[in-house]
């Protein structure tokens, strides 16, 4: 059998969960019967580690705003290497993705959905733009992923999906880059941190849905109660600098750290004691897989799709994202209760099994086999 060559389209060249979906299928596909093209904005971290792959990269622009010249560097790609399958991940590759199969119909569309995240903009206009736009391009989708079960249920609500054209494939992370590291003291003793610290944790991009601002009011309080807490907010985004200063007028600068982008993230899990997620929305995150891979006890927000990973005060305890004081009295309890913390460390650990990357990687190559034999 010839191999089916796939491109793989996302539309940021920084480093997401669309970014590690993508690596984590080049890592660890089948090249003998697949041969795979990545293609996303150049320039930054993900193209340096698809080099280091050894696979082809190309580097596209997909703005949100649909350009004709932007969707021709896709045209161009296709004209070149006459690749069987385009596999798109986030809203503007997906658009620009099932465009191609539009004017190509003979392109076989795989479209990845992480997350539904414009139907919770409060610009209604935009919202109902999204909307339409991807209940458009239902037509010229030959399959759809979801992460999880919630997104398939609000998809199929939003009729943003063909139910007998959708599978859920959960995502997957390299469960053996997290487990049975020891602790980093030099890059802990490097942020001015120490082994006589309580570290409680956070890695996500700095952004109002991440909520890091509730990790901050928190912190007000709690070191107030227990001075020996630090708090490391790690990423880069757009809120960062209203961040650093809402951190700074609480007079917080000696107890809350901001290293910025990271991509050595193993050893940062390695000294939290605490890794909380109070995320307002999301949808399959990688670093809570990573946090319980990474064996710590973990605090998040009780969504509808975290819940389909942890359970709760089993794999994790879980707060509301509005309300400051839960925040506050769940990270009281796992600093006073080192037994409670313990266990949920070592439950978490012990589900993280589940979503090694290698499992989704197969699920991945029989959507691909299917696809092109319909």
């Amino acid at each position: 059998m010839p191999q089916i060559k796939i491109l793989l389209l996302t539309e940021s060249g920084g480093y997401g969960g669309n970014q590690t979906k993508i690596l984590s299928i080049l890592r660890n596909i089948n090249h003998e019967n697949f041969m795979a093209f990545a293609a996303a904005k150049g320039g930054d971290v993900f193209e340096s580690e698809i080099q280091n792959l050894n696979v082809s990269f190309y580097n596209v622009e997909l703005p949100k705003v649909f350009r004709t010249k932007y969707l021709k560097q896709i045209k161009n790609i296709y004209n070149s290497e006459k690749f069987d399958i385009v596999h798109s991940f986030g809203s503007s590759a997906g658009f620009y993705g099932r465009t191609l199969k539009k004017h190509h119909p003979e392109i076989k569309s795989v479209h990845s959905i992480h997350g539904i995240h414009y139907l919770f903009n409060a610009n209604f206009f935009k919202k109902s733009a999204s909307k339409s736009v991807e209940q458009y391009l239902v037509q010229y989708t030959d399959l759809t992923i979801c992460e999880n079960q919630n997104d398939f249920k609000i998809a199929l609500e939003n009729k943003l999906i063909n139910p007998e054209k959708t599978i859920v494939i959960n995502n997957g992370i390299n469960i053996s880059q997290f487990t049975n590291r020891k602790k980093n003291t030099e890059l802990l003793y490097s942020l001015g941190l120490n082994e006589n610290n309580f570290i409680i944790g956070n890695i996500s991009r700095f952004e109002a849905q991440k909520n890091q601002s509730l990790i901050i009011q928190a912190a007000y309080y709690l070191v107030k109660k227990y001075p020996q807490l630090r708090f490391v907010l790690a990423g880069s985004g757009e809120q960062l600098k209203s961040m650093k200063e809402f951190a700074s007028d609480a007079h917080l600068d000696n107890y809350i750290i901001f290293p910025g982008e990271i991509d050595n993230t193993a050893d940062y899990y390695s000294f939290f004691d605490i890794f909380v997620f109070p995320s307002f929305w999301d949808g399959m995150p990688y670093v809570l897989l990573e946090a319980m891979a990474s064996r710590r006890s973990i605090i998040c927000s009780k969504l509808a799709n975290t819940m389909e990973i942890i359970k709760d005060n089993y794999s994790a305890l879980t707060i509301n994202p509005h309300n400051m004081d839960d925040l506050f009295q769940k990270i009281s309890v796992l600093y006073q209760d080192k037994e409670l913390s313990e266990k949920i460390a070592q439950n978490a650990i012990i589900e993280s099994t589940q979503y090694d990357e290698s499992e989704m990687v197969k699920k991945y190559e029989a959507v691909y086999s299917e696809v092109i034999n319909r």
